[in-house]
């Protein structure tokens, strides 16, 4: 069974099949509230990985606050009609808001116009999601809608000294992990995605 595992301080991720890659789901256990990050490809993903998931650590779907849907490409956004079809008092979140006292979306414009990661405060931690993509994944290379965007969105990171760690939704070249952890490593990773947009 693919499981929720833990990443860094109460963020857990699940990995999800997404053709011959995998696309993530984020949990974030946080006192005030309990935060989803996305929703995987298909509405069968919901029953086959992400319920089970929940439910193996002690979660449900019913107990799940929120969920943030970082940007409406399908393998990010394919599960939230079946969500919405179990569970239609979960609030979801596409915009910039606090979440709670320690959780925050945060504006990444330029691979979407309106893409949101969500940031950590108790840990330091931003889920960029497909926000931040070094050189692509497989077949999918760099790709943004709004390159000046995205160079923008690069240079606020890099002045965001709360941001000591990342965590994307896919292993990103050329890093070929899904973390980077640290603030100097940070900043190394965003010169990195700097050098793939094409304006």
């Amino acid at each position: 069974m693919n499981r929720f595992e833990k990443v860094i301080g109460n963020i857990y991720r699940l990995k999800v099949p997404f053709e011959n890659i995998y696309t993530s789901v984020f949990f974030i256990d946080s006192k005030e509230k309990k935060v989803l990050i996305d929703c995987a490809t298909y509405p069968s993903d919901v029953d086959l990985y992400i319920i089970p998931a929940l439910r193996d650590m002690g979660y449900s779907l019913s107990g799940t606050d929120v969920i943030v849907i970082s940007h409406p490409h399908g393998d990010h956004a394919g599960g939230l009609k079946r969500i919405l079809e179990l569970c239609p008092s979960i609030a979801v979140v596409t915009d910039i808001r606090d979440l709670s006292s320690e959780i925050s979306t945060y504006p990444l414009p330029g691979h979407t116009k309106d893409l949101i990661g969500v940031f950590d405060k108790v840990s330091s931690t931003l889920i960029s999601c497909d926000g931040l993509q070094g050189a692509g994944v497989d077949k999918y290379r760099c790709y943004t809608e709004c390159p000046q965007e995205y160079l923008k969105t690069l240079d606020r990171l890099k002045n965001d000294k709360k941001v000591e760690n990342i965590l994307f939704s896919h292993a990103y070249e050329p890093w070929n992990c899904e973390n980077v952890f640290g603030r100097d490593n940070v900043l190394s990773c965003l010169d990195e995605c700097g050098k793939y947009v094409k304006i």
